[in-house]
């Protein structure tokens, strides 16, 4: 048994030293790259930032464009006039959508993400079918050439992952390639030109995002992280845990079904005895260590934080109390096979009392988190180094009904 627990307490250190770094690739490249290790709460943060900025743009075109049917009737033929009016008017409408989408889309990433795609290429398609409708005219089209180029110049405004913006540029850049096909202008000397500038700004705008994904997270965790331990302080949990809880209640509105919330609270058993008799050092490395077994034994979507001293909490969304049941028992688990060798050479070991419970639909969070410790309490007050979950933990048939 010592060659495991050797092994897996080389694990956790390894881990501690840098828990955002792998070893293969820097971390600002890492978590701009795309959002597969971002958490939950910074996918939140992200969500606003992008929705904010994507208001903002849909705001400037959907006002610009009447200006530019002014410009068109200035300057354009009667002939095609008509229908370049009715396609700005039609792209007015549908950016209309996109800012409707925007504004009724709050801390969804996803939504949000696909409603910044179609804002983009809203103008592209637009350019396209000018293109393919006007390939003898485009000539007298004033400034719609630059249509591609100032979609992938727009990439660097938005704080997107690198795969995101690459995306977005490359089906731009294949748009554009196309247009130079039908205009028979792809093998010219402007055919190169305007393909080449546009992969130099895509170039341009994929650092912009790289910068910018890596300084809010940078910031973000400065401001949101327990510095110790890495884990998200008590204020931003709470802070998304009731979004959370909104997100299911507009889900029990629109009469869906939704999904579960499962709260784990831990406390180390007999923390200060750990701190009274090997230090503090000892003790926090004990701290750092829990924390990693929580990081390991959660997903990545589950939201962890250090929620005083030494008591931490979990939110599982999507997860039914029964099945929480089970994480917690394996964090239980791990938690009695870590070791911390302390400054004498000995072995340091420790525990963790767990009280889980599951938030009710009709219920306010304070509830919640007061059922919550008060389990916690009573798995220690039981003998610690296990997990309540019913207030009546000696008779769990009979209350199997108290989430």
């Amino acid at each position: 048994m010592g060659k495991p627990s050797d092994r897996r307490r080389f694990n956790l250190k390894l881990k501690l030293q840098n828990p955002w770094t792998p070893r293969w690739m820097p971390a600002g490249l890492r978590d701009s790259l795309n959002n597969k290790h971002h958490s939950r709460d910074f996918n939140f943060a992200r969500s606003e930032y992008l929705r904010t900025r994507v208001l903002f743009v849909a705001i400037t075109f959907f006002l610009l464009a009447p200006l530019w049917i002014v410009i068109d009737y200035l300057l354009l033929p009667p002939e095609m006039l008509t229908n370049l009016v009715a396609s700005r008017l039609i792209l007015m409408g549908l950016l209309a959508l996109v800012i409707f989408s925007a504004l009724h889309n709050k801390h969804r990433l996803n939504r949000i993400r696909n409603t910044l795609a179609i804002l983009l290429l809203l103008p592209a398609i637009f350019y396209l079918a000018l293109v393919l409708f006007y390939s003898e005219k485009m000539g007298s089209l004033i400034g719609y050439n630059f249509i591609p180029l100032l979609i992938i110049a727009f990439l660097s405004v938005f704080p997107l992952t690198i795969l995101e913006s690459l995306g977005i540029g490359l089906t731009v850049i294949g748009m554009q390639f196309f247009a130079l096909a039908e205009l028979n202008e792809l093998t010219t000397a402007y055919g190169g030109q305007s393909l080449g500038l546009l992969i130099i700004v895509l170039a341009i705008s994929l650092w912009a995002n790289h910068s910018q994904v890596s300084t809010l997270l940078r910031l973000y965790r400065q401001a949101s992280m327990d510095s110790l331990t890495q884990l998200l302080n008590r204020g931003v949990l709470l802070e998304q845990l009731k979004q959370l809880c909104e997100d299911r209640d507009e889900k029990l509105e629109d009469n869906q079904i939704p999904a579960p919330i499962s709260l784990l609270m831990f406390d180390l058993d007999k923390f200060k005895r750990i701190n009274d008799t090997y230090g503090h050092s000892v003790g926090d490395q004990v701290l750092q260590i829990f924390a990693q077994v929580l990081r390991d034994e959660l997903r990545n979507n589950d939201l962890i934080a250090r929620y005083g001293g030494e008591e931490f909490i979990a939110v599982l969304p999507g997860t039914p109390k029964v099945d929480s049941m089970q994480v917690a028992e394996r964090i239980r688990l791990q938690s009695e096979k870590a070791t911390v060798i302390a400054h004498d050479g000995e072995a340091v070991n420790f525990t963790t009392s767990i009280g889980i419970t599951e938030i009710r639909f009709d219920e306010d969070l304070d509830a919640a988190l007061h059922r919550v410790d008060k389990r916690l309490y009573k798995a220690k007050s039981l003998g610690r180094n296990r997990y309540v979950a019913y207030d009546s933990p000696t008779v769990q048939e009979e209350t199997y009904n108290y989430f």
